[in-house]
């Protein structure tokens, strides 16, 4: 028996999952009485929970989702998608004790110490407008994931489904995460995380098996013969098109048609009727279609991927929730292993969500299928797993958007209470008032987010790139006051407003190569940032000193606050300072963790490249 096209099954399993989780939500809200509670926990987990709050926190439907729907076009190259944090990974491993070391319960309390109020202002501005872009992605690759799983993309009344699937399904995580801040995030992240790596290993035994894959060398059978199908299809239609045989192009279009479920083909087809110039235009435009390549230049070439996994530390120092996944455990190595070892889980995890895409793009191409690139991932589910399983995969859906919608809700709305609440609204706020203004602006926080997915419900994979791409802005400034100390307020408003300038050029203009719209604004961002800042007056050099003594201080030995620069850190330690630059020399703990995460990122690599090439 069906219920709105789910299996009475799957809707037990979700109310047993939600209940639980509700449960765990109450539970916590009696140990978040404090900011330091309810943003941080406390400080007091272990290992297990900062990596699976990490892992919780970074993976979410827009993985799964923005994965797969790409890959519907692209092939291999889709898991760009989520891979585009990979080989900033490494890097995690030495932000974490930095983060932690700063003693600041949000990024704001950060900006505000290191360049000053207003910094603080702009940080909370461009990060809430970029995480709230981040989690209407969320909503939208959730509501997506749903609506093929229930079959309703597609159908005539779509857009009706989307929106009640779209507001029923944040409902729950909403209540949740206002009850319980980040003690409930980082409590059930711990359960999430587990089943979120089932959702990478469920359904790739059963999508091996499906007609016209058969086995790993099937689908790459499968795809290479498409692959050339394709290309050979739009070679014919441009040679047509030069003796302007429209009737023999679309007909050649449509001869090839099945073997791109989702792409430039159906593109141009969609259009001919209507449009058909703008059709033959997409037509000539068109680069060269490879399933079986990492790097496809239609999608994200080498040099879109070097740019993007180059930005991504920039776009992970601007993390509002940076400080909970690096600091609400117990020591330093747990942030360590958190904040790294989740996020290379992921990344592991994420090799099975590119074989799950390959193997479904492979079994549409042989059924000569169209698809809706977002719903993908639900559309397969539902297709290749029974009613209990498929319960379970949706769980884990939720699961993720739980996750992710506590850690936004929590700490967006923390930076509002830190940098704007406090500040203007009620200087004179009690404890109470503080945590009660946080939880309200969540919900607020929410709202926004969920504007943003209706704004956004045609195109999952761009919002995606759209966040990163702005938290990236943002992130400049961060790291640039970790390393330089000439590095002040004015200097930040330069480099933070000029990066955002020159990305919403570029994304707003037509013809710019992806490597340039990625990296151009990242280094006007750099240039601007360090012209404003020796433009103008130079930051308290007592107040700049603090600060560095504090980040190279682990916590516990505050004794040593009260030295001097020079004194806490002496020569010997440091590793490069022309300039006004300070950077010190790293321990062997920092050489061999980052060395041991770069080594795990380039397996990964070489193991996708051996499933696709082999």
């Amino acid at each position: 028996m069906e219920i709105l096209g789910l299996h009475w099954v799957i809707w037990a399993i979700l109310t047993v999952y939600f209940a639980g989780m509700l449960a765990v939500g109450w539970r916590a809200k009696r140990s978040a009485n404090s900011r330091e509670g309810y943003l941080l926990g406390g400080r007091r987990f272990g290992t297990s929970m900062m990596v699976m709050h990490a892992f919780g926190a970074g993976t979410n439907p827009t993985d799964t989702s923005g994965c797969i729907s790409k890959s519907m076009s692209a092939g291999a190259a889709g898991i760009w998608v989520s891979w585009m944090w990979m080989f900033g990974t490494p890097f995690y491993w030495i932000i974490a004790p930095i983060m932690r070391r700063m003693r600041c319960l949000t990024m704001t309390d950060y900006f505000e110490e290191r360049f000053g109020h207003p910094a603080a202002v702009l940080y909370t501005i461009v990060a809430g407008v970029g995480m709230m872009i981040f989690f209407g992605g969320v909503l939208l690759a959730t509501t997506k994931t749903v609506m093929g799983m229930m079959g309703k993309s597609g159908v005539p009344d779509a857009e009706w489904w989307f929106f009640g699937i779209l507001l029923v399904t944040t409902f729950v995580f909403v209540l949740y995460g206002y009850w319980g801040g980040i003690v409930a995030a980082i409590r059930t992240d711990m359960i999430q995380g587990i089943m979120i790596i089932l959702l990478s290993c469920l359904a790739i035994w059963p999508a091996l098996q499906l007609a016209h894959v058969g086995s790993l060398g099937g689908m790459r059978d499968s795809l290479a013969a498409a692959s050339d199908k394709v290309n050979d299809a739009i070679a014919e239609a441009r040679g047509l098109h030069e003796r302007e045989d429209f009737d023999g192009m679309r007909t050649a279009l449509e001869a090839a048609k099945g073997y791109q479920p989702a792409g430039t083909i159906r593109n141009v087809l969609n259009l001919w009727d209507s449009d058909r110039d703008k059709a033959i235009a997409m037509l000539d435009g068109a680069k060269k279609t490879d399933y079986l390549s990492l790097f496809n230049p239609a999608e994200f070439s080498l040099a879109a991927v070097i740019v993007l996994c180059l930005s991504a530390p920039l776009t992970a120092l601007a993390l509002p929730h940076l400080m909970s996944v690096t600091s609400a455990g117990k020591t330093e190595w747990e942030g360590r292993m958190g904040f790294a070892g989740g996020n290379i889980l992921k990344r592991i995890c994420t090799i099975g969500w590119s074989v799950l895409a390959l193997c479904w793009l492979a079994h549409l191409i042989g059924a000569g299928r169209a698809t809706s690139p977002d719903a993908a991932f639900g559309d397969s589910i539902r297709t290749l797993l029974p009613p209990v399983l498929q319960g379970l995969m949706l769980a884990c859906v939720m699961a993720a958007s739980m996750s992710s919608g506590d850690a936004v809700q929590v700490t967006v709305a923390g930076l509002f209470t830190q940098s704007i609440y406090r500040k203007y609204v009620n200087p004179e706020a009690k404890e109470i008032q503080l945590v009660r203004a946080t939880r309200i602006t969540g919900l607020l926080v929410i709202a926004v987010s969920l504007a943003f997915a209706i704004l956004m419900r045609n195109d999952l994979v761009r919002s995606i790139i759209l966040y990163f791409n702005v938290l990236a802005a943002v992130g400049i400034s961060t790291a640039l006051g970790i390393l330089w100390r000439r590095m002040n307020q004015t200097g930040v408003f330069c480099g933070t407003i000029t990066a955002m300038a020159v990305l919403i050029y570029c994304r707003s203009a037509s013809g710019i190569p992806k490597e340039v719209m990625f990296g151009s604004f990242i280094a006007a961002g750099v240039v601007f940032g360090v012209m404003g800042s020796l433009l103008s007056k130079p930051p308290d050099r007592q107040t700049v000193e603090r600060f560095f003594v504090k980040i190279h201080t682990p916590i516990g030995k505050e004794a040593k606050l009260r030295l001097t620069l020079d004194e806490a850190v002496p020569a010997n330690r440091r590793l490069l300072t022309v300039g006004g630059l300070f950077i010190v020399k790293p321990s062997l703990q920092t050489w061999v963790g980052f060395l041991v995460m770069l080594g795990i990122c380039i397996g990964c690599l070489l193991a996708m490249l051996a499933i696709v090439q082999l």
